[in-house]
C-alpha cells in the first residue's frame, strides 16, 4: 500500500549541512521515508517507501557516485519503480529526484538549486511548488528553512488524509571521525495531531541546549574576567528562557551552578544554587548523591557550603 507524504532535501554549504524533513498521515513513517548519513548525504523515499534506495545509495555515495548517478543506479534494480517517489541528495549537493507514474495523485516534485520538495498523495498540486517557494524565500539557518518549507507545504493543503507525524535530520558533509558524530539534529514526531508544530517547538528546544553548551564552553576560557562572565551568564539566561519544562530549567541551573563554583565563582554559583533548592529542596538530596558517588569533584569537597546555598 501506498503511502503519502511531502518531504524536502536540502544543502547548505556555508554550514557544511544536508538536511531531510517530511510530514505525513502514517504514525511513525519518518522510519522508513527519510535517511541520513554524515558525509554521505540524505534520502527521501516516500509512496512505495523502499529502503533499497537508502541502504544501496549510501553504500554507492561511499564509492563516490553523485547523487543522479546514485537514483539512476538504485531505479534500476527497483521493479515497482514507477510506485515510488524518491530524492537523493548527497554532500556536493547534487540532487536527483523521481516519482512514479503510478504515485497517488497529486504527486509531483520540484528540483531546484541543490534542493528538492517532492509530495503524494497531496490534496491538490501546488503542494511542493509551495514548499520550494517557501524554502527559498526563507531566512535562517537549514533546519528552519526545512521547517518553512513543510509549513508552507500544510498550509497549501497538505496530505489529503490530514496529518500525524514529521521528522527531520541534518547531518555533516564532512566525514566524523566517530562513526556517532556528524548527527546536528534528528528529532521525530511520531504521533500528533499537530506534528509540525511539536516538530518546529523540538527545534527551537534543541537550539536552547546548544546556547547551554555555548555557555559551558565559554566558561572553560581564560581568564574568566568580569566581562566574559557577563557573556556567559546572558547566554545562560537565554537558554532558560527558551526551556518552558520547570524540572529541565532546575536541573540545568543545578549544573551550571556547580560548573560556576568549580571555576571559583561563587556568588554566581551559590545564587544559582539557592534558586534550585528553594523551588526543590529533593535537589540538596540529589547534590550528596551525587558527591558521593564522585568524592573528588571539587564542589564536592566543599559540599556543606554548597547544601547551605
Amino acid at each position: 500500500m501506498q503511502t503519502g507524504t511531502y518531504s524536502i532535501v536540502a544543502f547548505d554549504g556555508a554550514a557544511k549541512q544536508v538536511g531531510v524533513a517530511m510530514q505525513t498521515h502514517n504514525f511513525a513513517a519518518c522510519n522508513g521515508v527519510i535517511w541520513a548519513q554524515p558525509g554521505l548525504g540524505v534520502v527521501a523515499s516516500q509512496a512505495g517507501s523502499d529502503p533499497a534506495y537508502a541502504f544501496s545509495g549510501f553504500e554507492l555515495m561511499r564509492l563516490g557516485k553523485t547523487a543522479p548517478e546514485v537514483l539512476e543506479a538504485v531505479r534500476r534494480m527497483d521493479t515497482k519503480s514507477e510506485y515510488n517517489q524518491v530524492a537523493v541528495l548527497d554532500t556536493y549537493g547534487n540532487v536527483a529526484t523521481h516519482t512514479g507514474a503510478n504515485c497517488i495523485a497529486e504527486a509531483g516534485h520540484l528540483v531546484g538549486n541543490s534542493f528538492s520538495c517532492q509530495a503524494n498523495f497531496m490534496r491538490n498540486g501546488t503542494v511542493w511548488h509551495r514548499m520550494a517557494e517557501a524554502f527559498q524565500l526563507s531566512k535562517g539557518d537549514l533546519a528552519l528553512r526545512l521547517i518553512e518549507a513543510l509549513d508552507a507545504g500544510e498550509d497549501a493543503g497538505g496530505d489529503f488524509r490530514g496529518a500525524q507525524s514529521a521528522a527531520i535530520k541534518i547531518v555533516t558533509t564532512e566525514r566524523p571521525s566517530q562513526p556517532w558524530d556528524g548527527y546536528p539534529l534528528d528529532y521525530r514526531v511520531y504521533d500528533s495531531v499537530r506534528p509540525l508544530a511539536e516538530l518546529r517547538r523540538l527545534v527551537a528546544l534543541d537550539k536552547a541546549y546548544k546556547l547551554l553548551e555555548q555557555a559551558h564552553a565559554a566558561l572553560e576560557k581564560e581568564p574568566l574576567d568580569e566581562t566574559v562572565i557577563h557573556h556567559v551568564m546572558d547566554v545562560f539566561d537565554r537558554a532558560m528562557a527558551k526551556i518552558p519544562n520547570i524540572d529541565s530549567r532546575l536541573q540545568q541551573k543545578f549544573q551550571f551552578g556547580l560548573a560556576l563554583y568549580d571555576k571559583g565563582k561563587t556568588a554566581e554559583a551559590l545564587a544559582l544554587l539557592r534558586d534550585v533548592f528553594g523551588t526543590n529542596p529533593g535537589w540538596r538530596e540529589i547534590a550528596s548523591r551525587i558527591a558521593r558517588a564522585y568524592p573528588n569533584n571539587g564542589w564536592a569537597l566543599k559540599l556543606d557550603e554548597i547544601l547551605a546555598a
